[in-house]
């Protein structure tokens, strides 16, 4: 059993991913709109393309860190340190582009440094996923372990999202719409860099202790795309894998869609101020941490599918209040603070819809062990990411392509009516759709805590007839 110390160490590492993350996902498609001046679709292809090479590289990066021989650094830790690094200085370039370059050059630089933070946020996060899943065997530990990566992942959000609404978007005399604001990215982006530094460093450290007790690659077979390849597909025959992610990403899409689409609703839908968006995603980053407890003890009472299906009603129960809220904004306009109760529903269900999907990866590839004969944790959660985030792409670059068909104009100050009125209309039909899909894929999973005791003493004996 590992210590509540070893479990903060780990798990500090998720702010790592969470605060970058989250910093592209909230402000890059505004970023790129409303400060560069760039068309919706323009930087929807942007990110889109980006998305798609981060998801190729996925099962790649897995591929590599399984396969990885190293005494020192193990399989997992070398990569972390490169993809911390890399990740944090061009993180900080980002930021910093300058609206006064020419339109074609605008899209060079920002396709660039949106690619190479994509790459390192995978060389870093694939190894790191895939050390939690190695960390414990215990069916009910793997919960807990990922409970705490789940509580620095929404800090990392919160941070970002909240501190960002109140401190580095504060309204000026100059911008009295602090998110028009662009020094205030600059300055966003540089103190993100410096937190990614920070976090990764302890979570590597503080787990190098671990690197002689996790498992080793003890084959002598060479690297090989074709068998890269075999191994992608043999991982994707396993069923309840497959109901995971498609879950996974179902859910995913819901919150892509809002945090893509979620500051210009806040800020044009429903005339938010920065402070006011600030406190919204304040009560829903932070009750996604809160409940962390709750969705361990309903996860062990009633086992994970039972909680992933009660984490997604949560959210789908604040997306139809979302939805009502944009039919009658003009209310919504007036009294603001009834946004705060989509917030309340969302933050628990958020809370348990990071933690139990990847607990559940873990016990799958149990069962893929079972069937193959051969454990690849690296591959199974570049398999996730790869899934998610081929369908993130598809739909933040459809969001972007939708910005411009409403006729969204990053010059005004004030959209049109029809614009308004569409932004949340789409959003929140977007968000509900993607919620009902994966409530149908969580449905159709069947690992339990029983059938995956049976797995691991099917395991025990074939180890003993070794």
């Amino acid at each position: 059993m590992l210590s509540f110390k070893d479990k903060v160490i780990y798990g500090s590492g998720n702010f790592t991913y969470g605060v970058t993350l989250q910093v592209l996902a909230t402000y890059l498609v505004f970023y790129g709109t409303a400060i560069l001046g760039l068309s919706g679709s323009i930087v929807g292809m942007i990110i889109a393309i980006s998305v798609v090479w981060d998801a190729i590289s996925d099962p790649f990066m897995g591929y590599i860190s399984d396969t990885t021989k190293n005494k020192y650094f193990g399989r997992r830790h070398l990569y972390m340190i490169v993809g911390a690094v890399g990740l944090s200085i061009f993180n900080a370039f980002l930021w910093r582009i300058d609206a006064g370059l020419s339109k074609n050059l605008k899209i060079i630089v920002l396709l660039l440094f949106v690619v190479l933070i994509k790459t390192f946020m995978t060389v870093f996060a694939t190894p790191y996923n895939a050390l939690g899943a190695e960390l414990t065997e215990d069916y009910h530990e793997r919960t807990s372990i990922q409970a705490y990566r789940t509580v620095f992942f929404s800090l990392g959000l919160a941070f970002t999202t909240v501190i960002g609404m109140f401190v580095f978007f504060k309204s000026t005399d100059l911008y009295p719409v602090g998110q028009l604001n662009p020094a205030a990215y600059a300055n966003l982006g540089l103190t993100i860099s410096i937190l990614v530094i920070i976090f990764s460093a302890m979570s590597i450290i503080g787990t190098f202790k671990f690197i002689p007790n996790l498992p080793v690659n003890n084959k002598n077979e060479k690297r090989d795309i074709k068998k890269l390849i075999h191994e992608f597909k043999y991982i994707f025959n396993n069923k309840n894998y497959v109901y995971v992610i498609c879950a996974y990403l179902s859910g995913n899409i819901a919150t892509a869609i809002l945090a893509s689409m979620g500051l210009h609703v806040f800020t044009y839908t429903f005339n938010m101020n920065n402070n006011e968006i600030g406190y919204l995603f304040t009560i829903m980053f932070g009750l996604s941490v809160l409940m962390q407890p709750f969705w361990y003890k309903i996860t062990t009472k009633y086992d994970k599918k039972q909680g992933a299906l009660i984490a997604v009603a949560f959210i789908l129960f604040g997306s139809l209040m979302f939805a009502l809220m944009v039919i009658n904004r003009e209310l919504i306009r007036e009294h603001s603070k009834i946004v705060l109760l989509y917030a309340v529903f969302s933050g628990i269900g958020f809370g348990g819809l990071i933690t139990i999907p990847f607990s559940m990866v873990a016990d799958t590839i149990d069962e893929g062990e079972l069937i193959s004969g051969s454990r690849a944790e690296g591959l199974y959660y570049g398999g996730l990411t790869f899934s998610y985030k081929i369908s993130q792409s598809f739909a933040i670059f459809l969001l972007g392509i939708i910005l411009d068909i409403i006729k969204f104009d990053s010059s005004l100050k004030i959209q049109t009516d029809s614009t308004i009125m569409l932004l949340g209309i789409v959003t929140a039909i977007g968000i509900i759709i993607a919620l009902l899909f994966a409530l149908y894929f969580y449905s159709k999973y069947a690992l339990t805590k029983e059938k995956l005791e049976e797995t691991k003493e099917l395991l025990e004996k074939r180890k003993l007839k070794v």
